[in-house]
């Protein structure tokens, strides 16, 4: 895993594993507040998990403020399946799958989780055209299970 500073956050790229750390980003939060872009997370295995948990609760007990932005799906599916994943970080963006029916594209799309909050509440996912031709897009997974992590907190 690589981390990188991009202005006010921090960008993680890569595998997160056993070799991560991620519990030291809690040293590069500015202002009371730690910001990770993970859109370039491409994999995350149960060792992974158990650091991201160990950050979150170090960020907790510094009184950091965590921000997830860019979420990609590897990490959503894990925030879906272990809360404690999450902690108390406010989830601002993340990736879910969309597929167009008219000329068969399928892509990761960026969601913004507080401007479709309500809606993604109701477990309703957001519309979305297609790059490619510019039709409505099909959300590509269960509402029920891809957008639990927003309501398990």
């Amino acid at each position: 895993m690589t981390s990188q500073a991009d202005g006010d956050q921090i960008v993680l790229a890569g595998s997160i594993d056993e070799t991560a750390k991620l519990a030291d980003l809690v040293h590069r939060a500015t202002a009371g507040r730690l910001v990770l872009d993970l859109s370039g997370v491409t994999f995350i295995n149960s060792l992974g998990v158990r650091d991201l948990i160990r950050l979150q609760a170090a960020a907790q007990q510094a009184r950091i403020a965590v921000e997830l932005r860019r979420v990609s799906e590897p990490i959503v599916h894990q925030l879906n399946m272990i809360i404690a994943t999450r902690g108390n970080a406010t989830v601002v963006s993340f990736f879910a799958p969309y597929a167009c029916d008219a000329c068969g594209r399928e892509e990761s799309l960026l969601i913004d989780a507080l401007a479709y909050g309500k809606q993604l509440a109701r477990l309703e996912p957001p519309p979305m055209k297609c790059p490619e031709c510019g039709a409505q897009m099909a959300f590509n997974d269960f509402p029920e299970r891809y957008f639990s992590f927003l309501t398990n907190s």
